[in-house]
């Protein structure tokens, strides 16, 4: 089903800045909020796998289609000058949100009281499973009612230009999107990596499951405080030159865990590179795209820019499952954890390329 997920929205993400740039994006962040909580209500009464796979098919159009371009535009449109805390504030704001409904959506999927009604025969078929997809649909609904009567209509900032006027435009600048699209793969595949540290936690460093998921839950209240720090270290010295030293940071990171863990293997020191490498991601996930306002890419191709970028830049979606699950039924785990912290190593070097190449580009604009 999350692969029928990942198909749509990466078919979505290029259609998709074309329409941000088409649109008001009150209108399309409504739209979206509201028709994903449709999918939720049609989540309720699933029968069979394929419906399932329909549904988060359609989640992908939703989601992606009129919401993600969208969304980063408007974001740098009320950034103005201060790029860095406007996107680090989205980050931000998007964890403690996920971290919030998540602890609630917890407490009702355990509560008694649905549990007691769902063992009343009348009331049956309404599982805390249940509970919980409601309560996030009706709460997806709200936050789309909300945006379309409060979110300051941007009407001026729609394009008329058309799609063969807006592809040149793009070309001028496809070297800075070029190179905008490889820190967001290097940094976004760096960011599925993390899926995979409790299974480290527990396989390699011998913590019970609890322990590792305690671990994780704990260190993901990193992903707040570091994106809104990068966003306003970024409107000070630059958010292409913060990237340098985050990519330069999570290099020497990986180095550890990838080459030197094999030789001087320290609990502490692997812990410690851990959370450097979480706290770089998530610096990284706040301001990759502050490039946008740096680097001088117009605003009606803004969307259209977005698009291109979120196509090459989310593919990780795509490659990070396979790949790392290939290390770990082929090799033994401690070979497969450094097979994968190695090949996160290289994308991190990339990373470090295209930072120092588009920050020598904007300096040359």
């Amino acid at each position: 089903a999350f692969t029928t997920y990942g198909i749509t929205a990466l078919i979505c993400y290029f259609p998709g800045g074309y329409i941000a740039d088409k649109f008001n994006a009150r209108k399309l962040l409504s739209l979206s909020l509201i028709l994903t909580s449709l999918g939720g209500i049609l989540l309720l009464f699933y029968n069979n796998f394929l419906f399932l796979c329909f549904i988060y098919g359609y989640w992908g159009i939703t989601s992606i289609l009129f919401c993600w371009s969208a969304l980063i535009k408007a974001t740098k449109i009320v950034g103005g000058n201060r790029q860095g805390l406007s996107f680090g504030s989205l980050e931000a704001g998007r964890g403690l949100v996920a971290a919030t409904l998540s602890s609630i959506a917890v407490i009702i999927f355990t509560s008694t009281f649905i549990k007691n009604i769902n063992d009343n025969s009348f009331f049956v078929a309404f599982s805390p499973l249940k509970a919980v997809i409601t309560f996030y649909s009706i709460t997806t609904f709200i936050a789309g009612i909300v945006i379309w009567f409060y979110f300051k209509d941007e009407s001026n900032n729609k394009s008329s230009i058309g799609l063969r006027v807006a592809f040149k435009k793009i070309k001028k600048f496809y070297k800075l999107i070029f190179f905008q699209s490889l820190i967001v793969l290097t940094a976004y595949s760096a960011y599925k990596g993390i899926d995979y540290y409790s299974q480290f936690f527990y396989e390699i460093m011998n913590y019970s499951k609890e322990e590792a998921a305690s671990t994780m839950s704990n260190l993901s209240y990193l992903r707040p405080v570091c994106a809104i720090f990068a966003g306003l270290i970024a409107d000070k010295i630059s958010a292409t030159r913060l990237s340098i030293y985050l990519f330069i940071t999570l290099t020497i990171a990986f180095v550890y865990l990838g080459i030197i863990s094999t030789i001087f293997y320290l609990e502490i020191l692997i812990m410690t590179n851990i959370m450097i490498t979480m706290a770089a991601v998530f610096a990284l996930r706040g301001i990759y795209f502050c490039y946008l306002q740096e680097t001088k890419i117009p605003t009606n191709i803004i969307g259209f820019s977005v698009g291109i970028i979120s196509l090459i830049g989310f593919f990780p979606d795509v490659y990070i499952g396979p790949v790392f699950g290939y290390f770990l039924d082929t090799y033994t785990k401690v070979e497969a954890f450094n097979l994968c912290f190695l090949f996160l190593l290289i994308l991190s070097l990339i990373g470090l390329y295209s930072s120092l190449k588009l920050h020598n580009a904007k300096k040359k604009m």
